[in-house]
Parts: structure tokens; C-alpha cells; sequence
């Protein structure tokens, strides 16, 4: 009932159910916990976290309190102390993924990258198969403009789990950066061969092609991803600026004023 209070922000009437509650069993953590949504609600993290660190001292499962204090931390813009919860999160459960995407999130709002390269690494001696960390650790190594290293980590996030559709599209992005337009080709392909086709893997590809000097294949990408979106102006755009290295201008002004 105090939940649903909560959810209706009917903070009042939850705050005096919790009050009863309280008289009956101070010793239950669920009050506590409910407090410090009260309190959240309110904006009043401080007071929250407070009344999380009550119930750390009542819970058996200490995991899901630490993550919520971690949470208001975040509300407060104190990453470190955000981070350090997160932590311990990962510490009592390695397969706890939300608070490695929060832990990640701290450090990039940090800007902290070699440390969070050093972190997903130090994990991923303990969770060698977590396809996210593999991922997670890709996109640190993209931002350090190390190339390889990302490539082999998407790789790693493959193996883990061959129908993670983020790493092939992450992996393929990277080829393109280093000028391995077939392979790029081939990851974009299976993310399409597993998700049906998306408009983004296929401009990705026309734009792979366009590169490769296969015009007509990068023609006829872009207009499979025109057909497959028709809102999607990046689409529009690729073909525009197709026709314009063609000095096909006509064409050009056809497909930018859609």
C-alpha cells in the first residue's frame, strides 16, 4: 500500500502508513527503504542515503541497498561516492550488470578512462566470459584511440555471446576506422542477419561501399535503408551526397528536399 501511495505521490499518506508500520516492526528494513524513496521523492537524497545506511544494518541482502544509495549519490552528482557503492554491488555479485553500467557511467563522467580500463580489467580476470565488460572495455579503448586493443574486446564480447548485436556494430565501426571496409561490412551484416534489417546497418554499409568504390551497391544499400526508414534523414542525406560526387545535381536536389 506504501508503494503504491508512493507511486500515486501520495507522500504524506505513505509517510504515516510507514509510521504505523514502524511501532509495529522498527526492525524491518522495508520501512526504511520506502523512508528513503519518501525522501528521494522529495529530492531529499542526503536524508535518503541516510536512511539506506539504517536499513544496511537490518537487510540480509545488502546488494540491492548499496545500489540505492549508489543511485542517490548519483542524484547528488558525487560520482565517487556513487562509484565506491556501485562497487561493493560488484564485489558481493559479479553478474550485478546494472552496477557495472553505472560504475562505467561514473567514470566517463569522470573522465577517468584508463582508470575504467584498468577496473574492467581487473574484473574481467574474475568474470572472463561477461560479454558487457568485454564491451564496456571496447568503447574505454575507442575513446584512448587504441584501435586493436578495442577489436580484440569486441571480439571477446562475440565469443561470450555471439548474438550481441552492440558488439558486432561496435566492432564494425572500429574497421571502418582503420580502413577494413569488408570486415565492416561483415559485422554490419550480422547485425541485420540477427535483428532483420535496420536502416542504420545498412547506410553504415552503402557508406562501406561508397568507400570500396562499389557504387552500385552502395546505391542500392542506401535505398534499402531510405525504404526501411523514410524519416531517417541521415538516409536521405548519403544519397544526396552520393548524386553530388556523381555532379548529378538534379538528383541531388531531388533526394535532399525529401
Amino acid at each position: 500500500k506504501v508503494e503504491i501511495y508512493v507511486f500515486e505521490d501520495k507522500l504524506s499518506e505513505a509517510d504515516k502508513l510507514l509510521n504505523e508500520l514502524y511501532v509495529i516492526n522498527p526492525m524491518n528494513e522495508e520501512i526504511y527503504i520506502q523512508k528513503a524513496n519518501i525522501f528521494s521523492k522529495k529530492d531529499n537524497h542526503e536524508q535518503a542515503i541516510d536512511v539506506l545506511k539504517k536499513a544496511l544494518e537490518l537487510t540480509d541482502d545488502v546488494v540491492d541497498i548499496y545500489s540505492l544509495i549508489g543511485m542517490e549519490y548519483l542524484f547528488l552528482d558525487q560520482y565517487q561516492d556513487a562509484k565506491k557503492n556501485f562497487k561493493k554491488c560488484i564485489e558481493l555479485d559479479l553478474e550485478d550488470y546494472s552496477a557495472l553500467y553505472n560504475i562505467i557511467y561514473c567514470f566517463d563522467f569522470l573522465d577517468e578512462t584508463n582508470e575504467a580500463i584498468e577496473y574492467l580489467n581487473s574484473y574481467l580476470d574474475k568474470n572472463p566470459y561477461s560479454e558487457v565488460a568485454w564491451h564496456q572495455l571496447g568503447k574505454q579503448y575507442v575513446e584512448t584511440k587504441q584501435l586493436l586493443k578495442a577489436v580484440t574486446a569486441f571480439d571477446f564480447a562475440i565469443i561470450s555471446d555471439d548474438l550481441f548485436i552492440g558488439a558486432y556494430l561496435e566492432k564494425a565501426k572500429v574497421l571502418e576506422q582503420l580502413n577494413r571496409f569488408e570486415e565492416a561490412i561483415e559485422n554490419y551484416k550480422i547485425t541485420i542477419a540477427i535483428e532483420d534489417s535496420t536502416a542504420y546497418a545498412l547506410i553504415k554499409i552503402g557508406y562501406c561501399y561508397e568507400r570500396l568504390k562499389i557504387d552500385d551497391l552502395a546505391l542500392q544499400h542506401y535505398y534499402q535503408a531510405v525504404e526501411e526508414d523514410p524519416a531517417l534523414d541521415k538516409g536521405w542525406m548519403h544519397i544526396t551526397k552520393f548524386f553530388i560526387t556523381k555532379k548529378d545535381f538534379q538528383k541531388a536536389l531531388i533526394y535532399i528536399n525529401k
